[in-house]
C-alpha cells in the first residue's frame, strides 16, 4: 500500500461495513424483513444478494418472488426494526477515528459516499458520534439516479467536493462498491474487517480483489499507517 495516497486529495467512505459495523445489523433484520414479506432468503443469500446496494434491492426483489409491489410499506417497516436495533447494537469500525485523524493531519479531505439513504446515515451518525467528522459533506444514494455499482454516487461526490475522479480513493466493502469505484475511475481499497466477514474474511479479499479493488485490508489500523507515511 506504500505511495498509493501520493497523489490522493479526496477519500470516499462508504459507511455501512467501513465506518460503522452496520452490516450484521442490516442483514439478519433484512432476512427478517423478507420473511415478513413472503420472500425468505438466508442470511448467506441476502448478504451475497444486497450488500452494498439500496433498499430499492430487496424491494425488486420481494415484487419479483410474490408479484406485490411494497415500495410503500418496506422502507417504514426496515427502518424501525432496523433503528431499534442500532439503538442497541450500532458500533463504529475500530481505529475508524484514527484513520479520519491522521487524513485531517495530511490536509486530505473525506467525505461519506453510501448507498444508504439520508434518513438512514442521519441515524447512524447520530447514534455513533461520528457525525462531526463530515458536518456536511454525506452523500447518500438518494441523491442519484443510479446507485451502485453504477459509478453516479461516487463521481457525483468527488464533483460536491470539488475533485476529479482520479483524485479520490474509495473505501468499500462490497463487491458493488469496489465496482463503482472501478467505474467511476477511483483507485479503491477494500475493506474486509467488518463483523459480517468474520468467518469469511478470505474469500471477501478474493471476491474484493476481483471486482477491481487495488489491495485489500481487515484492520483500520494498515489504513491509518498508509497515509501517515
Amino acid at each position: 500500500m506504500q505511495g498509493l495516497f501520493d497523489a490522493c486529495r479526496v477519500v470516499l467512505f462508504d459507511c455501512d461495513g467501513v465506518l460503522v459495523n452496520s452490516e450484521p445489523i442490516s442483514l439478519a433484520t433484512l432476512v427478517d424483513v423478507l420473511d415478513h414479506f413472503n420472500a425468505p432468503l438466508s442470511l448467506r443469500d441476502v448478504s451475497d444478494r444486497f450488500t452494498g446496494r439500496s433498499s430499492s434491492a430487496p424491494i425488486e426483489y420481494i415484487k419479483t418472488q410474490t408479484g406485490r409491489d411494497v415500495s410503500g410499506e418496506f422502507k417504514p417497516y426496515y427502518y424501525k426494526m432496523l433503528f431499534d436495533r442500532y439503538d442497541r447494537d450500532l458500533t463504529k469500525i475500530d481505529g475508524i477515528e484514527t484513520v479520519l485523524t491522521v487524513l485531517q493531519a495530511r490536509d486530505i479531505a473525506f467525505c461519506i459516499s453510501s448507498s444508504s439513504s439520508v434518513e438512514r446515515l442521519e441515524k447512524t451518525m447520530q447514534v455513533t458520534g461520528l457525525g462531526p467528522w463530515f458536518d456536511g459533506r454525506v452523500y447518500s444514494a438518494d441523491f442519484v439516479e443510479n446507485g451502485k455499482p453504477a459509478p453516479d454516487l461516487f463521481l457525483h461526490a468527488a464533483d460536491a467536493m470539488g475533485y476529479a475522479p482520479g483524485d479520490a480513493i474509495v473505501i468499500e466493502d462490497s463487491v458493488a462498491g469496489v465496482t463503482a469505484a472501478r467505474a467511476a475511475g477511483m483507485k479503491c481499497i477494500g475493506f474486509v474487517g467488518g463483523g459480517h466477514y468474520a468467518d469469511d474474511r478470505e474469500g471477501a479479499s478474493q471476491r474484493l480483489y476481483e471486482a477491481g479493488a487495488d489491495i485489500v485490508i481487515s484492520d483500520m489500523s494498515m489504513l491509518a499507517q498508509a497515509i501517515a507515511v
